[in-house]
């Protein structure tokens, strides 16, 4: 065992224009930067809260982190085991417990000069589809936004739902289809918004402009299972999967067809592959999302995206909504495809 030096520093993504959801309207997102060194190699990791969506509060990992002790066995052979056990009391902080994961991989991975994936044990695959997202927009607006996405290349498009009156949800979706066709998949994500009555009425209305999936339409794991039983409509579980034991109760009772996975909310990539190898062995979709990190973070999601080999595409199109990111990225999106080299 030996202590290793852990430094970080608070950072600020700025959005280009307010992004809306059901919960709230994003118009920068904060986070810190973690930098662990043994003496001679180093690695970077990204802690972005998002408390609204599961996670700890930038308060409260920022004071977490400043009384967290780090010591670690860099042995490579024990490294994961001691590693889980290392981060075991970051459970309640899964920013945070991401961040240091990840600047910890990259430490062991950089000091032996073994990959990400062999490091892991994970194979990757060298092309993602990627979806692009829509916030609160007009009709007219997701329209032309749409439209611009689809020239870009982008074959899923993920629109976010759950208005107050959701007569406009059904008129931004109404418009997608009688202005652009059905060449192209609609994605909705409703965060929750929706009770059962709700739910029921307003996917039935949908139906017939043939929604690839609805992500997160209710909160709890019952009424998912109600919800299930009376529309055809594909459910995908998001907010709900913020940790294995989530993902083990949603798979064992048949409460969703997809699981959205964001590395950010369920503290870093051990716990996501845990998960992805759990939906493997149940014949369950994952699809995994970007939780607007920074591109530093975003590659960590982008890798575990890379092992996932489905119909879906990914949620990983969030570079472009930010100023300006804290470093360039790696990993540009060609005609809705990341490729990875």
């Amino acid at each position: 065992m030996r202590t290793l030096l852990m430094t970080s520093s608070p950072f600020e993504l700025k959005f280009k224009k307010p992004f809306k959801t059901s919960k709230n309207v994003l118009g920068k997102r904060e986070g810190f930067l973690i930098k662990i060194s043994d003496g001679k190699q180093s690695g970077l990791g990204e802690c972005t809260p998002f408390p609204e969506f599961g996670s700890e509060t930038f308060i409260e990992a920022k004071n977490k982190l400043d009384n967290f002790r780090l010591k670690l066995n860099l042995n490579p052979s024990g490294f994961l085991e001691n590693l889980q056990e290392t981060l075991k009391e970051l459970d309640n902080y899964p920013s945070l417990k991401h961040g240091i994961e990840q600047a910890l991989l990259t430490l062991i991975s950089n000091k032996t000069n073994v990959t990400l994936n062999e490091l892991l044990n994970v194979k990757s695959y060298s092309i993602i589809n990627v979806n692009a997202v829509l916030g609160f927009l007009s009709p007219a607006e997701s329209v032309n936004s749409c439209s611009e996405l689809l020239k870009d290349g982008y074959e899923t498009i993920k629109i976010k739902v759950g208005r107050d009156n959701y007569e406009k949800d059904v008129e931004v979706i109404k418009a997608l289809r009688e202005e652009l066709g059905y060449d192209f998949k609609i994605i909705i994500d409703a965060n929750g918004k929706w009770n059962i009555k709700d739910a029921v009425q307003i996917l039935n209305s949908l139906e017939k402009y043939k929604i690839e999936y609805v992500e997160q339409p209710v909160n709890s794991i019952e009424h998912f299972i109600k919800l299930k039983k009376e529309i055809k409509i594909l459910f995908a579980a998001d907010e709900s999967i913020r940790s294995i034991e989530n993902a083990e109760n949603f798979i064992n009772r048949k409460a969703a067809d997809i699981l959205i996975l964001k590395p950010m909310m369920l503290g870093g990539l051990l716990p996501t592959f845990k998960i992805i190898e759990l939906c493997k062995k149940n014949n369950m979709d994952v699809v995994i999302t970007s939780s607007f990190e920074s591109s530093l973070g975003r590659s960590f999601v982008i890798f575990a995206a890379s092992t996932v080999k489905n119909k879906f595409a990914h949620g990983l199109g969030t570079a472009k909504y930010f100023v300006k990111d804290l470093f360039p990225d790696p990993y540009q999106i060609n005609n809705g495809k990341i490729a990875i080299k």
